[in-house]
């Protein structure tokens, strides 16, 4: 490989007068200048001769000063690149890094927010229910279809409902041994009457939330409340629904399993 020139003039380090010296710690420590003034300016600088900086180049292999400025300012803005690259990529990999390690951290979270008896017996509630009816609205729905897509997949029927008057109709028909599955993030005080309503029906309801307190909760079987990534301060666009996503296929997975037992 050949040897930059700031290499070079390193390997001449032992043959170098005082004056010499002082040019080579300033050419060391400021490449930029070499390049960006003039050798009038340069040697003003660094408070020598242009001779002297004539001398120094030549002394060390270049044909003048001018050869030496070239080589260096093609060395910097070749390398300039490479470690302009490379530093975009490690703030790449740091962001990206840092991304994960926060979802990894909310998602090994679901563990404190709940419990598999809990979950065995959402499970349980699933498999005994005569009609399945899941709710979501905006974001939520996503979550719903998810939930709805991933149970057809495996066998199982249910019907995803993102209207809220779709979803308030069902507490005119749903009754015992129904089951309504909501995903909420807000406390939406326009499910209290349907979850109430439904309720009085012996409809079993299920909540999945990031909610800590709603009004309906009494009236509910099981209510589990998820970490809340959204709020986190670290980023500004981290999404809750990863975190729904991933609680579903603990579900999905104790379904399976409680169903095959059967």
């Amino acid at each position: 490989m050949d040897q930059s020139p700031f290499d070079i003039i390193r390997s001449y380090e032992n043959d170098f007068t005082k004056t010499d010296q002082k040019i080579a710690k300033y050419i060391l420590d400021n490449p930029n200048d070499v390049i960006s003034f003039n050798m009038a300016y340069l040697a003003l600088r660094i408070g020598v001769s242009d001779a002297a900086l004539s001398r120094f180049a030549n002394r060390t292999g270049f044909v003048g000063f001018s050869s030496l400025r070239n080589d260096i300012s093609r060395y910097v803005f070749s390398h300039g690149s490479d470690q302009e690259a490379q530093d975009q990529k490690e703030e790449e990999k740091t962001l990206l890094s840092s991304i994960i390690d926060i979802y990894a951290s909310y998602i090994r979270s679901i563990a404190d927010s709940t419990d598999m008896e809990t979950v065995n017996r959402i499970a349980d509630l699933f498999l005994g229910s005569r009609r399945v009816k899941v709710y979501g609205v905006n974001r939520t729905f996503n979550t719903a279809r998810q939930f709805r897509f991933r149970l057809a997949k495996m066998g199982f029927d249910a019907e995803a409902i993102d209207d809220v008057f779709l979803f308030n109709d069902t507490a005119n028909y749903l009754g015992k041994d129904d089951l309504v599955i909501l995903f909420t993030t807000k406390n939406n005080l326009r499910y209290d009457s349907t979850v109430s309503a439904l309720h009085d029906n012996g409809c079993h309801v299920v909540v999945f939330t990031m909610i800590q307190n709603l009004p309906y909760k009494k009236l509910c079987d099981e209510v589990v409340v998820l970490p809340r990534i959204s709020r986190d301060s670290r980023g500004s666009f981290l999404d809750d629904q990863p975190i729904y996503f991933v609680f579903i296929e603990v579900l999905l997975s104790a379904i399976a399993e409680r169903s095959r037992a059967k």
